[in-house]
C-alpha cells in the first residue's frame, strides 16, 4: 500500500514538474495583424453599405420621375446645341434630323437606330438645359 502511494506521488510529481507540458506558442503580433485587417474589412463593409443605401436612394427617385418624350422641334433644338444638327428647327423629323440622332446615339455608345428613346432622350435633354 505504501509502494502504491509511492507510484502515485512519483507520478503526481512528474505531472507538476513539467515533464508532461505543451509549447508556449506567442500568437501576439499574427493576432494583432488578423484584427487590423479585420478592422479595415469592417470599415470596408460599412463603406459600401452607405453607398449601396444611396444608390438604392437614387434608383428609387430615377424610377418614380416620369419620362416626357420629346416632340420634334425639342429633339431638333437640342442636337443643334450638341453641334450635330445644322438644319432649321421645323418641328419635322427629316433625313436631316435622324442622321443627327444617329450620330449622337453613336457618340453616346446606344444603338444608332435614328428614333429617340427614353435613353437617347435622357442624355439628349441635357443639352436643352444648357
Amino acid at each position: 500500500m505504501l509502494r502504491m502511494y509511492g507510484v502515485i506521488l512519483f507520478i503526481g510529481l512528474l505531472v507538476l514538474s513539467g515533464c508532461v507540458t505543451t509549447p508556449v506558442v506567442n500568437y501576439g503580433a499574427e493576432n494583432q495583424q488578423l484584427k487590423t485587417q479585420l478592422s479595415s474589412l469592417e470599415a470596408q463593409i460599412n463603406q459600401l453599405k452607405q453607398e449601396n443605401t444611396q444608390l438604392k436612394t437614387q434608383l428609387q427617385l430615377a424610377t418614380k420621375k416620369e419620362i416626357r418624350m420629346p416632340n420634334a422641334s425639342e429633339i431638333q433644338a437640342a442636337l443643334k446645341k450638341a453641334g450635330l444638327y445644322k438644319g432649321a428647327i421645323d418641328g419635322q423629323i427629316g433625313t436631316q434630323t435622324k442622321e443627327a440622332i444617329k450620330k449622337f446615339q453613336e457618340a453616346n455608345k446606344i444603338n444608332p437606330d435614328g428614333v429617340v428613346g427614353s435613353r437617347t432622350w435622357i442624355l439628349l435633354q441635357k443639352y436643352l438645359e444648357k
